[in-house]
């Protein structure tokens, strides 16, 4: 097994002698240990990276300084913190990690043998994708492939051959984890490359016309599958989400063209969600009005996507009649802490008295599921549940879940 360097970041004499008891036990660790007080301010230049960067305690003002060179000075590593830091140690790191471009592993809440095994496997597993990465030597299918000048000459191509296709990621009532809904991904099934995941791609879409053609092929892949499933289920399909970006809404025309499409596929329009991106303005122009007129009116639903980031503002709430509201995944990963939760039960009042859905994305523990639904959201999405599938995975699973279903 190789050997993974871990830094441990603690001020705390007897939490020191524990975690080296726990790591002591692995012996493909190798440990160095900052604690005292003159560790903060030693040259980190000198010495070699770390794999592991394990932040359990430090000093506020020395350790905060210390982090923005650990950050500096090295390359790629990950990251796994205590949830007892200070708020305001949370908060740097957390932005000093997305600055940098380190990877989060995890977080753990005590010092347990089973926990704190299960995050350095994870972080194991995270040196040896990005060395086969550096090596060259990942799989075709690996989703770490970086979308390189080949890929983006392959797009218009992509489009042209079908080669997007719809995956699928339910969304579940917290409470009951029946399946309320499906939101419908792109995924590029490229033919050296393998399985080509959003990130490694969806830059690439980047003018109108090919926004238009990437919604027009996941409507007919997903409206095609809405279409089974009324065929099979005896009252009420699911409803399936589908992303649009701002500009789409500014076309003129575009609510036809879509309630078109979903009348030719035999879908009713209230089975149909729209969810807006925050990756760009939506002006509230004479096409965008009547646009979103055409299609309220007709029973399709909008959703904000990703509320908190981006363009996702109050005022675009407050604007347009939005039926569900989703929120981003950054949020939720910190949603245990105090700021966070009050966020979020403030979130689930405005929820209340504007009457939308109020949909939790990135749900990836328990402990967040938990407490999400404690606060009173009702709705959730993550690879806790489920992640992305494709589609006889999701007629599966809906076979298991969705009692109504009846297939064959």
């Amino acid at each position: 097994m190789p050997t993974m360097s871990v830094l441990l970041l603690c001020s705390n004499a007897y939490r020191v002698e524990r975690f080296v008891a726990l790591l002591g036990r692995l012996d493909y660790v190798q440990l160095q240990v900052v604690t005292d007080e003159g560790d903060w301010s030693q040259c980190l230049s000198e010495q070699e990276g770390p794999d592991l960067v394990v932040c359990d305690s430090l000093p506020a003002r020395g350790g905060i300084r210390y982090l923005r060179r650990l950050f500096e000075s090295f390359g790629f590593f990950s990251v796994i913190e205590c949830q007892a830091l200070e708020a305001s140690i949370r908060w740097g790191l957390s932005h000093f990690r997305l600055q940098a471009g380190k990877y989060f592993v995890g977080s753990y809440d005590e010092l347990a043998a089973q926990q704190i095994d299960e995050l350095l496997f994870k972080a194991l597993t995270v040196k040896r994708t990005v060395k086969r990465y550096k090596e060259g030597t990942l799989p075709r299918s690996s989703p770490a492939v970086i979308c390189d000048q080949t890929v983006a000459l392959d797009i218009n191509q992509a489009l042209d051959q079908q080669q997007i296709v719809a995956f699928y990621q339910p969304q579940v009532c917290l409470k009951s984890q029946r399946i309320s809904g499906v939101e419908v991904l792109a995924r590029w099934r490229h033919p050296q490359k393998g399985i080509l995941g959003p990130r490694m791609f969806l830059d690439l879409i980047d003018t109108p016309q090919r926004h238009d053609r990437l919604l027009d092929c996941l409507l007919r892949q997903g409206l095609a599958l809405q279409r089974h499933l009324q065929m099979n289920v005896s009252g009420q399909s699911l409803v399936f989400s589908y992303n649009i970006e701002p500009c789409q809404l500014d076309q003129e025309g575009f609510a036809g063209r879509t309630l078109q499409c979903i009348e030719e596929a035999g879908v009713t329009c209230r089975q149909v969600m729209l969810e807006v991106t925050e990756r760009g303005t939506l002006q509230l122009t004479l096409n965008s009005v009547e646009n979103i007129s055409q299609l309220v009116k007709a029973g399709v639903r909008l959703a904000l996507d990703d509320f908190g980031t981006g363009h996702s503002t109050l005022t675009r709430l407050a604007g347009i009649p939005f039926a569900q509201v989703k929120l981003d995944a950054g949020l939720i990963a910190h949603v245990l802490n105090l700021r966070e939760t009050r966020i979020v039960e403030a979130l689930v009042d405005l929820a209340r008295a504007l009457d939308f859905e109020l949909v939790a994305e990135g749900i990836e523990t328990q402990k967040q599921h938990a407490h999400l639904q404690r606060l009173g959201v009702a709705l959730g999405q993550g690879f806790l549940m489920y992640k992305p599938m494709g589609c006889n995975d999701l007629l599966s699973v809906l076979a298991n879940n969705y009692s109504i279903l009846r297939l064959g």
